[in-house]
């Protein structure tokens, strides 16, 4: 049976007496767009947390591309290809879009302490990376942007600039938390274009957890539903929106 870019296997994770997963199972395809759904408390961060090694899992097991994630430190997570979004804007307010957007792609950087030390080829690392980072705000249309300082800058641009600074290590596998969130409803489905955009772009597998569902279900080609940590369902958005315990967790109707 062939397996998925991302596999996610009886993931459990408590914190004291609360399980904030328990025994997650599903895959993710190359090049898929998958959303994750629940309602607030669901466990959907604590996944990405997972996946970002953030978090050590109880018990369970995640493969990426073949690799067990869970055997990874922190620190190479980004070097294997997985980039992430944070629901809270995490940028340098101080920097210009085009430092900040450099931030991401450090992982690329080739200078260990002795060769940074001396500036051997500091100087040409630093062009490169540079040029990587403009061709990526070029593509999302950000460009104008490059050397003005993120403060102040309307709140969109700053979550279209926070998504350049997650692509420009060229991901395989991008991780995106709650990107809509404090967006207008035009700027929503500007980013819904610019996610499918993005994906077909840099050849991408997109994990969202989004709550909004208009998005969600617009752009996915699967979603995975948690509610209270555990999977309720899994398949297509018309599936998901048919599915009796999805409404059930949304609309708080009797199971």
């Amino acid at each position: 049976m062939a397996r998925g870019l991302l596999e996610v296997q009886g993931i459990t994770i408590r914190f004291g007496g609360i399980t904030a997963l328990d025994d997650l199972t599903f895959h993710i395809d190359s090049g898929e767009i998958c959303g994750l759904i629940g309602p607030n408390g669901a466990g959907k961060t604590t996944l990405f947390n997972v996946i970002s090694r953030i978090y050590d899992p109880t018990t369970g097991n995640v493969t990426f591309d073949d690799r067990d994630l869970l055997g990874c430190a922190p620190h190479q997570i980004s070097q294997l290809g997985i980039s992430r979004t944070f629901q809270n804007l995490a940028l340098w307010p101080r920097m210009t879009v085009a430092e900040n957007v450099m931030g991401g792609a450090h992982t690329r950087g080739k200078q260990n302490f002795f060769s940074a030390m001396a500036s051997w080829g500091l100087k040409k690392e630093e062009s490169g990376l540079r040029k990587t980072a403009y061709q990526t705000l070029e593509i999302l249309g950000l460009v104008e942007h490059a050397e003005k300082p993120c403060d102040g800058l309307p709140f969109g641009t700053m979550k279209r600039i926070e998504l350049a600074r997650a692509l420009v290590s060229r991901p395989k596998l991008l991780l995106l938390d709650e990107p809509a969130t404090g967006l207008t409803h035009s700027e929503v489905n500007d980013l819904s274009s610019l996610i499918v955009s993005v994906r077909n772009e840099f050849d991408l597998t997109v994990l969202l957890v989004e709550h909004h569902m208009g998005m969600v279900m617009g752009i996915s080609e699967k979603v995975v539903v948690l509610d209270f940590g555990s999977k309720i369902a899994e398949g297509t958005p018309s599936e998901i929106q048919k599915n009796p315990l999805v409404i059930s967790a949304y609309l708080g109707a009797p199971k």
